[in-house]
């Protein structure tokens, strides 16, 4: 936890990413602290930083100047909330300590942050520090003891070596609960709890062999046992971000369902923690709202109509984004919402290049249909488009996967050019726009075209599929659900002999 860093970029430092829906609400009185720092003489007149932890990253804080002797002196009127921090000196390298108190006296030097450090008044420090330090020692123990083991052939000597082994790891586990037992309420206490794994028995199934799928359900029922999700301190601590982190990626299944599930019972149980809830929500909103990987945008949509959009009635606790933001928020995830994996896709019916004829995707005999959205005028479209018809040639139309291409052709120059494209890159897939006419005259009165041929949706097809860039491709099935998006043509491929591998499997059984 506390450590020298070669480099340490200050531009780094900044402050979280929260757009502020109101002012910053009144410094409360226990979050007026201060923090004196002797890094000693050679410091003299040196710039000194304090950086705050939030999540598991570091923030600008405070600047302090040390005097003629090296001391510093870090004390806002806006407070220091509890949490981890890090006093910054020039090389740039740091220190850790724990601010949970209305003063704190430390002492050390430039040379040796961690071998010099003294703490003159704090409690909570001795208790952090003095734990770092004998984690440091007792892991010198237990590298020597490897040693020992590594180079020892006979069956009793390695049996007394890892008796050794079990004996120094029974009294590390021993020290921390002493120390979790013997400070209730302490930040340092806590912080050495959350970092502790929890023990528990190995499920057994009835004829005594290991249950490895009880043993993964019991490790995630039992993976914040070590937590208070109420203590608004912890989104301070990195222990915290990291666990929070690796929950979400390496324990909870990586499904959309599940991740919602279980995502919705974590949050629940910070109760009214503002900060953990605040935490918590905005983490996973932007992880999945930023993911690339395919259907995670459902999460997204899920934790912004749960959390940012709540139904009428319900309370909006979120009050860290302007309303303005909200509502942006808001009405893009309600835009995406239709758009996720397993949902029906949005009817489509328009003309093709002769502007006689009508053709929806529902329609077409192929079980499974590409969807794609272009403009004759996007040069990446251009690029695109010959290197999937390439693979749709080769593979996509042997294998049944039709292709059903939207253009925008709503003036004449785009109408011109999506019939030159067309004939010039032998595009022979489904060819569909929104025509020059089709636009014009639907202008004047769509009811010439609905419901007789198309939809009112079909019609603003960008919007009804959100259509804010191209190319964009979606992929359907049989039932015309979406069961992919933003895939190569390769992927495509790939994504459709799984999935009717997998039925042909479903069938025989």
């Amino acid at each position: 936890m506390i450590r020298s860093i070669a480099t340490l970029a200050l531009s780094c430092l900044t402050i979280p990413s929260f757009a502020q829906a109101k002012p910053p609400a009144p410094v409360d009185p226990k979050d007026l602290r201060t923090i004196e720092v002797n890094i000693g003489s050679t410091a003299k007149g040196d710039t000194i930083y304090l950086a705050n932890y939030y999540g598991n990253k570091l923030y600008y804080a405070d600047t302090a100047y040390t005097d003629g002797k090296g001391n510093a002196i870090f004390k806002s009127k806006r407070g220091y909330k509890a949490g981890v921090y890090a006093v910054v000196v020039p090389g740039p390298k740091y220190f850790e300590l724990v601010v949970n108190e209305a003063v704190i006296k430390l002492a050390t030097n430039k040379e040796d942050l961690l071998g010099a450090l003294q703490v003159k008044q704090s409690k909570e420090n001795e208790l952090f520090i003095g734990y770092i330090r004998y984690l440091n020692e007792r892991k010198l123990q237990g590298d020597a003891l490897r040693a020992r083991l590594d180079g020892a052939k006979d069956p009793i000597a390695r049996g007394a070596v890892k008796a050794e082994m079990e004996s120094l790891d029974g009294e590390v586990k021993q020290y921390q609960r002493d120390l979790v037992a013997n400070n209730k309420g302490a930040l340092a206490a806590s912080l050495v709890r959350m970092s502790v794994a929890v023990e528990l028995p190995e499920p057994r199934k009835p004829d005594g062999s290991l249950d490895s799928a009880g043993a993964y359900y019991q490790y995630r029922a039992h993976f914040w046992d070590n937590f208070d999700l109420t203590d608004d301190r912890i989104v301070r601590v990195p222990v915290f971000a990291n666990k929070f982190e690796e929950y979400f990626s390496k324990v909870v299944p990586q499904m959309p369902d599940s991740i919602a599930v279980l995502a919705d019972a974590l949050i629940a149980r910070t109760g009214s923690s503002a900060e953990v809830f605040k935490y918590m929500v905005h983490t996973l909103t932007h992880k999945y709202e930023s993911s690339d990987i395919m259907g995670m945008d459902a999460m997204f949509v899920h934790m912004a109509l749960t959390y940012y959009c709540p139904k009428p009635g319900l309370p909006q606790r979120v009050d860290w984004m302007s309303a303005g933001k909200i509502d942006t928020l808001c009405t893009r995830a309600r835009k995406m919402a239709p758009l996720t994996l397993g949902k029906k896709a949005p009817y489509i019916a328009l003309p093709d290049t002769t502007e006689e004829k009508w053709i929806n995707f529902y329609d077409l005999p192929q079980e499974y249909v590409v969807i794609i959205f272009w403009d004759p005028h996007c040069g990446h479209c251009k690029e695109e488009l010959p290197k999937i018809h390439e693979e749709y040639a080769k593979t996509l139309r042997p294998m049944g996967i039709e292709v059903y291409a939207v253009a925008k052709a709503v003036e004449a120059d785009l109408m011109r050019d999506w019939k030159k494209f067309i004939r010039e890159k032998g595009l022979d897939w489904v060819n569909v726009a929104l025509t020059q006419h089709v636009f014009e005259e639907a202008r004047k009165d769509p009811r010439q075209f609905i419901p007789k041929y198309t939809t009112i949706e079909s019609l603003n097809y960008s919007d009804t599929y959100d259509v804010f860039s191209t190319p964009k491709l979606f992929v359907v099935d049989g039932d015309r659900k979406f069961i992919g998006k933003s895939l190569t043509a390769e992927q495509i491929a790939d994504l459709v002999t799984k999935l009717k591998e997998r039925k042909a499997k479903k069938a025989a059984q």
